[in-house]
């Protein structure tokens, strides 16, 4: 990528690869650029939600580290989950990212997301999987088969809240997403 236009043109017309691996054809399919716009959003609430009890978080950085996770994608593409190249993948996405034209800021939010090393990566990395969470959610009340995306996407974020102690704000947020039950049956 050369300019930063080129990024966000590229994130802007990248479709999530595993809602097209669902049946979700490309035009409604969700692109990288709304799952980041979601995820900063879900990261500022909860970031937001853990300040007010008294947790030393900064939510502006979460919503930052949440906005620049996948930038990556810009440059590889929309890996699946299913390709299982999880290493593979993170790696290639490093390298991507250090080659973007963005700020060295943006490169230590990035390393700060992939390493979880902070309370606010923490947010953003729950909050990336909640975002995917309520996008099946989406999907599924309109007929689409993604609810196995969303069940482990939220799986994966209860998990990962339940061990840095962010359980209580993730359950709240999955009321506020509308996210109670949508993926049974």
């Amino acid at each position: 990528m050369k300019t930063l236009g080129d990024v966000l043109e590229a994130l802007s017309s990248l479709s999530r690869t595993g809602w097209m691996l669902r049946g979700v054809p490309h035009q409604l399919a969700e692109t990288v650029a709304e799952h980041l716009f979601a995820a900063a959003v879900i990261a500022g609430e909860m970031a937001w939600m853990a300040r007010s009890q008294g947790l030393p978080v900064n939510p502006e950085r979460a919503v930052a580290i949440a906005l620049y996770h996948d930038m990556a994608e810009s440059v590889i593409g929309d890996i699946s989950r299913r390709a299982g190249l999880s290493r593979e993948k993170r790696d290639a996405e490093a390298r991507a990212f250090a080659a973007l034209p963005v700020s060295e800021e943006a490169k230590k939010l990035y390393r700060e997301f992939e390493e979880a090393s902070t309370l606010e990566a923490r947010i953003a990395r729950v909050a990336e999987l909640l975002a995917t969470f309520w996008r099946s959610c989406v999907y599924v009340r309109t007929g689409f088969r993604a609810g196995d995306i969303g069940r482990g996407s939220l799986e994966e974020a209860m998990a990962l809240a339940r061990s840095w102690g962010l359980l209580e704000h993730v359950e709240r947020l999955v009321h506020m997403l509308g996210g109670e039950g949508c993926l049974e049956g």
